[in-house]
């Protein structure tokens, strides 16, 4: 049988299987010291090549996918970074996203081993970050790669987004599963009046201490070593806030987190959760959508709607819930304890 021309053409395939290689690319590059190499001057792709001590071919390939990607530009035949690759891809800047580029390269997703885990209906039972909280703990070495992973991730957001949120008259806040510390210590950097009290398993709150430190606000962070899930929360705080927590859980989990702060907080006191929100189709937003896919393969959890979040916290007794969008399609949901 002779085939006929396709109706439709095939280019969001493509589109899809070419973007599957940017983010190794992108950790290559790290791991290559792309990135450092044009940190002084913008260079010809010969010269990059050189400075690597890598083949021409593989350096031009690279830097055509970074300057697809906006972290470099070529002018008069040379690469130079942009202002996003200075502030996120330089070993040497506070917002470096070196601890992530490296899970990226060294935990690469494994597609045969999810599809195994989701025809036996284990795929959340076999999450390897649930086995964090709900196992016995991981490796400190290992728990501690996977905290600086998150800082890379989280902290520049947070420091986006802090401002926005309705802190004037608080005293003590608590961040819990708060690993670097990332949303505690852009918390006390915007409101010096502010002290934080940060929960999370021991290996995790030591790289928060050290983070403090670097930014100079441990004096006001106490950091308190505790399983979120069978530890009663700490009380005494006027907030309570979990951040990219509940999208790594069930909905029995997440009910259980809500019970806790609930418990936790004084009447008056809010819960907050910081998420990047679905739509109420969960058709998107895109990026959403494919975050929650992330999520599939490493955890337990998936992104949720605003109304999902409502619902969570509403069943352990919080009222008023009310929504904020923030900053990268995150938003701050809000609750209040009768």
């Amino acid at each position: 049988m002779q085939p006929t021309p396709p109706t439709c053409s095939d280019a969001p395939i493509w589109t899809a299987w070419m973007a599957a290689f940017h983010a190794p690319t992108l950790a290559i590059a790290d791991e290559l010291g792309f990135f450092a190499a044009l940190s002084d001057a913008p260079l010809t792709a010969a010269e990059l090549a050189t400075k690597l001590g890598i083949e021409l071919r593989a350096t031009e390939a690279m830097a055509g996918v970074m300057a697809s990607l906006e972290f470099v530009v070529l002018a008069d035949g040379r690469f130079g970074l942009t202002d996003v690759a200075r502030t996120y891809l330089l070993p040497s800047s506070t917002y470096y996203w070196g601890g992530m580029l490296r899970r990226i390269r060294d935990n690469p997703l494994d597609c045969r081993k999810l599809i195994e885990s989701l025809r036996r209906n284990s795929a959340a039972e076999d999450a390897s970050l649930a086995a964090m909280w709900t196992r016995p703990a991981p490796p400190p070495e290992q728990l501690v790669a996977f905290t600086h992973a998150m800082h890379a991730h989280s902290f520049a957001l947070a420091m986006r987004v802090l401002p926005s949120f309705p802190l004037g008259g608080i005293h003590r806040l608590l961040d819990v599963g708060g690993g670097s510390g990332s949303y505690s210590i852009a918390a006390l950097t915007h409101h010096r009046a502010l002290r934080c009290t940060l929960v999370d398993l021991a290996a995790v709150g030591a790289v928060a201490r050290e983070y403090a430190t670097r930014h100079d606000v441990a004096d006001r962070l106490d950091v308190v070593a505790a399983n979120m899930f069978t530890d009663p929360l700490p009380t005494g705080h006027d907030r309570i806030l979990y951040s990219d927590i509940f999208h790594d859980w069930d909905d029995p989990s997440c009910r259980l987190l809500a019970k806790q702060a609930f418990d936790a907080l004084p009447s008056g006191g809010k819960l907050w959760l910081h998420e990047m929100l679905l739509d109420d189709t969960k058709a998107g937003p895109p990026q959403t959508a494919a975050y929650s896919m992330v999520m599939v393969f490493v955890t337990a959890g998936r992104q949720r709607s605003a109304r999902e979040l409502y619902e969570l916290v509403t069943s352990a007794g919080f009222v008023e819930p009310r929504c904020t969008m923030t900053a990268g399609g995150y938003a701050l949901v809000e609750a209040t304890r009768p």
